[in-house]
């Protein structure tokens, strides 16, 4: 593993029945860096990424996050190791009924020390916590699901950088953003990008990917076809 690469994947295979899906998997995230993963429609990404945050088992290789073993079998296992994942589905990343304060505190309300928060200025506190170190200017008292797209997108982000994740994945974030609310998300990318965190960015658009890369990984019927080192795309 790199000097500074943070997470760590290293001959991943997964099959399922006689299909294998993937078909031995390397690659490194480093802490600061945007590493964009593009590919076609079944290529493998979004197998590689369910193994990664915990839905789905591996069916060999190894994987390795700031040096340590990592093999989560749920969700919430990986996202305690460290690693969080926003869906393309920003509907599995927010509650749309609750407010954007009860979002960002949703984990923290159903963890330890959850009886110090249930009041809702403790709640708006803590959010406020949350939304000031990812620069989100969001009423936290609005309703998400009378938020628009691009916002309940951030909100989902945030809420998932409460858990200070070492690696955050980003799942197709722009595939129903206007241009103007992709920039919004990727001055929130450059921000998480300057805290250090390691990002991995599923994306095909080339306009992302002009905008955002440090590093690019190419996938091909579930094999790595391109070069994830560093890139200077013009």
């Amino acid at each position: 593993m790199g000097a500074d690469a943070v997470f760590h994947v290293e001959g991943l295979r997964k099959s399922f029945g006689q299909n294998e899906v993937l078909g031995g998997i390397s690659l490194e995230l480093h802490s600061g860096e945007v590493t964009v993963l593009m590919g076609a429609n079944g290529a493998g990404k979004s197998t590689l990424v369910k193994i990664i945050s915990g839905v789905y088992a591996r069916g060999a290789g190894t994987m390795r996050l700031a040096g340590n073993a990592f093999d989560p079998q749920t969700p919430a296992e990986a996202i305690r190791a460290g690693v969080v994942t926003v869906h393309q589905n920003i509907n599995d990343g927010v509650v749309a009924d609750l407010d954007v304060a009860t979002n960002l505190t949703l984990d923290r309300l159903s963890g330890k020390g959850a009886s110090m928060l249930f009041k809702p200025a403790n709640v708006r506190a803590e959010a406020k916590v949350v939304a000031d170190r990812m620069g989100l200017a969001i009423d936290l008292k609005a309703r998400v699901s009378d938020l628009s797209l691009a916002d309940r997108q951030m909100v989902a982000i945030a809420r998932a950088m409460a858990h200070q994740p070492k690696v955050l994945i980003l799942d197709e974030p722009t595939s129903s953003l206007s241009s103007a609310e992709a920039d919004r998300l990727f001055s929130l990318i450059d921000r998480l990008r300057g805290h250090g965190v390691a990002i991995l960015y599923i994306s095909h658009r080339m306009s992302d990917i002009r905008r955002l890369a440090d590093r690019i990984m190419s996938m091909r019927d579930g094999v790595v076809s391109g070069d994830a080192g560093d890139i200077d795309i013009a």
